[in-house]
């Protein structure tokens, strides 16, 4: 293959744009397959019909932006939500494609379309590239079913992954603590659309549709209402703050499994008028007016492998605060553009809430260097250049010894 030549890429993924309810792993996987087809390369991707809670997409061969996206039917989209993807005919359709490309891209670790794919990579010897995206920790729930999924399938794919890819030194050690070897572990960020900043937004009739009067001060939550969001521990927070600062607490995305529990929370601290709910976040002028009617986004997450809320916030210039469990946290308070607490401390959140609301001249100017710090580091083109040549140093023989 010459130097130049289109490169041939099958990315496998449970879920596909549309399907934003699932979260920053869609977003990824479709903004470098579109831009890599604009660049000249033929990307298909093989998936499923999951698109959210309640829909899914048709199932069979789609053009989405120039890419041909194959998709298979879920036995059930109920337990697909649930994150158990069960779509009879996938492993029969990866045999029929493999043949035809130089590299896969397999996204997510412990899932049904990763175990089904083992015994076809094994037989064609194809090199693949195995993106996580934040799931490979064994503690964060369903502890027993990813043990003995590590035996029978993911320590395979660990172990025989051309690249193993990090999204941030946080991934990295995970990848190590998992026994693979540093010269096959790769950190590429995510990105964010850096051009988004120019979409029109009319922060006032967001305000108004949702009941939040002008001039009170706004706090943000952006993302999928799930336990480890940890958006309970913001309510706490929030909480303590409300007696000396009379304020609103938006609660923004679709509901993963708690949004009761949280609402209830709310009541049992006598804070329910204080709060939003505003749903599924639909379109990028509805985010961008989550992000520019709060005077604070907050990611209060027991476990984030990255943060895209906190990079989308920081290019809507509006300040952050994270915990220390979120894999920008270091970069957050390397480059002094944002806010970082410990998980569970109420006080220190309290603190640094009070601080965002009460001094905002300090908290804007920060924001203002976070979006230019967003802009240089982490817009998709630079991104995808790292994904061009990781795929083509994989697809060229003579290129794999330049650190895979």
């Amino acid at each position: 293959m010459a130097d130049d030549s289109p490169l041939h890429i099958l990315s496998v993924t449970p879920y596909y744009s549309p399907a934003w309810a699932y979260g920053g792993p869609v977003r990824v996987a479709c903004e470098v397959a579109v831009r890599l087809v604009r660049r000249g390369h033929i990307v298909e991707v093989l998936t499923t019909d999951a698109l959210d809670s309640g829909r899914r997409a048709e199932a069979g061969l789609h053009d989405v932006d120039g890419v041909a996206v194959r998709r298979v039917r879920n036995i059930s989209n109920y337990l697909a939500w649930r994150r158990f993807f069960l779509p009879p005919g996938y492993q029969r359709k990866l045999r029929q494609m493999i043949t035809q490309f130089d590299v896969v891209h397999l996204h997510e670790f412990r899932s049904v379309l990763n175990a089904a794919a083992v015994p076809v990579l094994r037989a064609s010897g194809k090199p693949f590239i195995l993106s996580p995206h934040g799931s490979l920790p064994v503690e964060l729930g369903r502890t027993t079913y990813k043990r003995v999924y590590d035996r029978l399938y993911g320590n395979w794919l660990l172990n025989h992954a051309a690249m193993c890819h990090a999204i941030t030194e946080m991934e990295s050690r995970q990848f190590t603590e998992q026994g693979v070897e540093k010269e096959r572990i790769k950190i590429f960020p995510n990105g964010i659309d850096v051009d988004v900043i120019k979409e029109r937004v009319v922060v006032d009739a967001f305000k108004k549709k949702h009941g939040i009067p002008e001039g009170i001060p706004v706090i943000g939550y952006l993302g999928r209402l799930n336990k480890i969001k940890g958006i309970d521990f913001l309510i706490d927070a929030f909480a303590e703050l409300i007696p000396a600062c009379h304020a609103i607490l938006l609660i923004a995305g679709p509901d993963d499994g708690v949004e009761q529990d949280l609402k209830a929370q709310c009541q049992r601290l006598g804070i329910e008028r204080h709060v939003r709910f505003t749903g599924y976040v639909q379109g990028e002028a509805e985010k961008a007016a989550v992000y520019r009617a709060s005077n604070v986004i907050v990611l209060p997450s027991r476990y984030e492998i990255l943060g895209i809320t906190l990079l989308e916030s920081l290019l809507n210039a509006t300040p952050v605060i994270t915990t220390d469990r979120c894999g920008l946290s270091k970069r957050l308070i390397d480059s002094g553009i944002g806010d970082v607490v410990p998980f569970g401390n109420v006080q220190a959140l309290v603190q640094a809430l009070t601080q965002a609301v009460t001094n905002r001249e300090v908290s804007h100017e920060r924001a203002l260097r976070g979006q230019a710090f967003v802009r240089a580091h982490y817009n998709w083109d630079s991104v995808t250049d790292l994904w061009e040549a990781a795929y083509r140093r994989l697809a060229v023989p003579a290129l794999k010894q330049d650190g895979f």
